[in-house]
C-alpha cells in the first residue's frame, strides 16, 4: 500500500513497486505499508536490501515531474500505472488493518443499539424503569418463558460486540448467522410453554365435580393457567408475525447497505455494482410504494408523517447515488459516492427512529408514555435487521488481512 497526505492505494506487488523505483515515479521517501506492518514508512525502509532504491536521490520532486504517477496517495489514472488501479479486483480502500477495526466497530455499533433497546427506561407503574428487568412481575403475571425474551436484547447486544472483535471474517459470518436466525429459539420457547400450560389446564378440569364447591375453586385456579396458555400461543403466533416482518427489513436493509459497504471497501468490485444494481432497482419500486403511503401519516400527526417522507427520501437518494456509481468512475470517486450511500441509508433508518421518540414527547401525555416503548421495540427491532447486512458482508469480503477478492 502506498500513502501520502493520509489516503493509501493499493495493494501493489513488490515487483511493481521496485519497478516504479527504478523508473523513479516513486522515491525512497514515499511512505508505505504492508500486512505485516502496522505502520507507515519510507519505502527506503521498507525495502533496504534494495540496491536501486539505495542509488536513487533522496529528494525527488513530485512538482518537478509531469510523469509521476502519484498523486494524493493514489495513482495517477492517466500515468502508465492506470490498469493497476482501476482494472485491479482486489483494490483496497484501506489498510487491511484499518479495515477490520471499521468492520469491528460496524458490529459494536448493532451491539450497541441493542444494549439501548434493552436499557431504554419507559413509565412503570412506581415511576419510569427498565421494564426487561421486572422479572419478578413477569413471572407472577405472564410466565418463566418470558424472561428469556426480556433478556434477548441485553445477551445480543453483549454478543454482537463479541462477534465483532473477537472473530473476523467468515467464521464471524457464520455464527453472526447463527446468532441471527436465534430468535426463532424464543418464539418456540413462548409457544411450547403455553402449549403445555393449557393441555394441563384441560386434563385437571376433566374430573371435576360442580356440586363440591372446593373442585370448582380448582377449577376456576386452573381456569387461570388455561387462559394463561391460550394467551402464551397468541403471544408466540404474534412473535412469529414479527420475525416475519423482521426478516424482510432485514433483506431490505441488506440491499440498501451491504453492496454500497463492499463497494466503499472494495472501489473495482462490479459484483458489489450489479448486486446494487438489481437490488436498487427492486427497492426503488418499493420505496415509490411506501412514499405514497407513508402519506397516510399526515393525517395522525403532521411532524411524524414529515420524518416518514425525510426518511424514505434519503434512502431513495441512497438508492439513486448506488445506481449511478458505474464502475467506470474512478476508485477514488467509486469510494467517496458509496460512503454517500451507506450514510444516506443509515440515515434514512435514523431518521424514523428518532420520529417514533421525538413526535410523542412533543405531543405528551399518553402518546409519550406509549411512544416510548414503541421505541424501544423498534430500536432492538432495528439492531436485529442490521445483522443480516454485517454477515453477508464478512461472506462476502472474508478476512481482509488474508483473503484476496476475487471479483
Amino acid at each position: 500500500f502506498i500513502v501520502e497526505k493520509g489516503e493509501a492505494a493499493g495493494p501493489f506487488k513488490e515487483s511493481e513497486i521496485r519497478r516504479w523505483l527504478d523508473s523513479g515515479k516513486l522515491t525512497p521517501e514515499t511512505h508505505a505499508t504492508h500486512e505485516e506492518v502496522n505502520e507507515w514508512k519510507p519505502l527506503s525502509d521498507l525495502l533496504p536490501d534494495d540496491e536501486t532504491t539505495a542509488n536513487l536521490p533522496p529528494a525527488f520532486s513530485f512538482e518537478d515531474s509531469g510523469s509521476v504517477p502519484v498523486k494524493s496517495a493514489k495513482l495517477d489514472l492517466t500515468g502508465p500505472s492506470e490498469k493497476s488501479n482501476v482494472d485491479q479486483s482486489d483494490l483496497r480502500r484501506y489498510q487491511p488493518a484499518h479495515e477490520e477495526r471499521i468492520r469491528s466497530w460496524a458490529w459494536t455499533m448493532v451491539g450497541v443499539m441493542y444494549l439501548l433497546a434493552f436499557f431504554w427506561p419507559t413509565k412503570l407503574s412506581d415511576g419510569m424503569g427498565v421494564v426487561n428487568l421486572q422479572f419478578a412481575w413477569a413471572k407472577e403475571h405472564l410466565s418463566w418463558s418470558a424472561i428469556p425474551l426480556m433478556i434477548w436484547p441485553a445477551v445480543a447486544g453483549l454478543g454482537a460486540i463479541a462477534l465483532g472483535w473477537g472473530l473476523r471474517g467468515r467464521w464471524r459470518a457464520v455464527l453472526g448467522a447463527i446468532f441471527f436466525v436465534s430468535p426463532l429459539i424464543l418464539v418456540f420457547l413462548v409457544g411450547g410453554d403455553g402449549f403445555v400450560r393449557m393441555v394441563e389446564a384441560l386434563g385437571t378440569l376433566e374430573g371435576v365435580d360442580i356440586n363440591d364447591q372446593e373442585s370448582v375453586n380448582q377449577a376456576t385456579q386452573k381456569g387461570k393457567h388455561f387462559m394463561s396458555g391460550i394467551l402464551g400461543v397468541f403471544a408466540a403466533m404474534a412473535l412469529g408475525m414479527v420475525l416475519i416482518v423482521g426478516g424482510a427489513l432485514s433483506i431490505y436493509l441488506m440491499l440498501l447497505l451491504t453492496p454500497v459497504a463492499v463497494r466503499h471497501l472494495r472501489p473495482n468490485s462490479s459484483g458489489a455494482y450489479y448486486f446494487g444494481l438489481v437490488g436498487g432497482i427492486i427497492l426503488f419500486i418499493l420505496q415509490l410504494v411506501l412514499l405514497i403511503l407513508s402519506l397516510l401519516s399526515f393525517m395522525g400527526s403532521v411532524l411524524f408523517g414529515l420524518g416518514q417522507v425525510l426518511a424514505i427520501g434519503l434512502q431513495m437518494a441512497a438508492v439513486i447515488i448506488t445506481l449511478l456509481n458505474v464502475p467506470s468512475h474512478a476508485p477514488k470517486k467509486s469510494t467517496r459516492r458509496a460512503l454517500w450511500s451507506v450514510s444516506l441509508g443509515f440515515g434514512g433508518l435514523a431518521v424514523y427512529l428518532l420520529g417514533l421518540m421525538v413526535v410523542p414527547l412533543i405531543e405528551g401525555e399518553v402518546q409519550a408514555v406509549v411512544g416510548m416503548y414503541v421505541f424501544k421495540v423498534f430500536l432492538g427491532f432495528a439492531a436485529a435487521a442490521l445483522i443480516l447486512p454485517l454477515v453477508v458482508m464478512d461472506l462476502w469480503l472474508g478476512r481482509a488481512q488474508v483473503t484476496p477478492q476475487n471479483d
